[in-house]
């Protein structure tokens, strides 16, 4: 078929159909298939046949090239439904993703920032410590001594005033206590070219050169180590007498930062320190307190024995406050 409405088989030939120019005027006046108003209701017999291949070739043609606008606007329409949906369905999920991804975000960030600066290791914190402590001022520390007593020995509570400045420069001030007894004040003090020591109101004092200052050990009946009391030079041999480790961050009674540090001796027969810990200020690197803990393994009472020494930092004052040459 044809869309002009005739058959291939039996256009032309007449045999079988009729060809355009054999259809009467009569019957395309009934082909209703362009016009607007409603379909012819009576149709001839004849003319039936050719009729409905002309309203079937025009449906073909409809079919094929209409716009078909409903359609398309049905399809539209439920694409943008289906759109709403999603924005429904997903709207809040995304936003409720949004805010956790935010709330991660600034949770990080905060944790970020409340972190601690990375710890320097301890050999730098102690060197910088040493530095700090190298600085040319007058420190003052007050220095405890405690012990329990052991193996007939009385319990010792020694209580003194330190005062330190670089260059083996140190001031001692304070009393011995040994279990009931104590002694009045004595001064042991080094100007950095010897070693002196008096009590009884001067009565009793000696000196020695700074070399040969284990000598007065005698004088206390070896209750202390004169070593302990030059404190830059004692902290600038811990690198290299003991192993040094950063133990812990604490806060000081003014509220600043301030490493914990632990000593242990390598050498015993040559590290005057065998254990010790030391509270390092973290922004200036000064060593606020100092407990240096007695050699338990020594027979007898070297230095202060199974006792601890605390020193702690009470600030600077004037150079020409502290007078550091023995006094006669």
């Amino acid at each position: 078929m044809n869309i002009d409405g005739t058959n291939d088989r039996d256009g032309q030939d007449g045999q079988g159909g009729r060809g355009r120019e054999l259809v009467p005027d009569a019957w395309r006046e009934l082909d209703d298939t362009l016009a607007d108003g409603p379909a012819p209701v009576e149709v001839p017999a004849d003319a039936r046949p050719w009729l409905a291949d002309q309203r079937f070739v025009h449906g073909l043609l409809r079919a094929m090239h209409s716009p078909d606008v409903a359609a398309r606007e049905g399809r539209v329409a439920a694409i943008l439904a289906a759109i709403d949906r999603e924005r429904v369905i997903q709207g809040p999920r995304r936003h409720w993703l949004a805010v956790a991804a935010a709330a991660l975000l600034l949770a990080c960030f905060g944790v970020w920032m409340a972190l601690p600066t990375a710890t320097p290791t301890a050999v730098a914190a102690v060197e910088r410590a040493a530095a700090e402590l190298g600085r040319d001022v007058v420190r003052r520390y007050s220095l405890e001594i405690r012990s329990d007593g052991d193996n007939g020995r009385p319990p010792v509570q020694h209580d003194f005033e330190l005062f330190t400045r670089p260059g083996s420069r140190f001031l001692l001030r304070g009393k011995f206590g040994l279990g009931a007894m104590q002694f009045g004040e004595v001064q042991l003090g080094g100007d950095g070219q010897e070693t002196w020591f008096t009590a009884g109101n001067g009565m009793i004092r000696n000196a020695v050169p700074m070399a040969e200052r284990e000598r007065l050990l005698q004088q206390f009946g070896q209750a202390l180590d004169v070593g302990y009391l030059d404190v830059h030079d004692m902290v600038k041999r811990l690198p290299g007498d003991c192993e040094l480790q950063v133990v812990g961050r604490e806060t000081d009674a003014d509220g600043r930062a301030v490493l914990r540090i632990e000593a242990r001796g390598r050498r015993a027969a040559r590290a005057r320190v065998q254990q010790a810990w030391l509270l390092c200020d973290e922004e200036t690197g000064m060593v606020k307190r100092l407990e240096i803990e007695g050699d338990r393994r020594v027979q007898g009472p070297r230095g202060m024995g199974q006792g601890r020494m605390t020193l702690e930092y009470r600030g600077e004052v004037p150079n020409d406050e502290i007078d550091f040459r023995r006094p006669w």
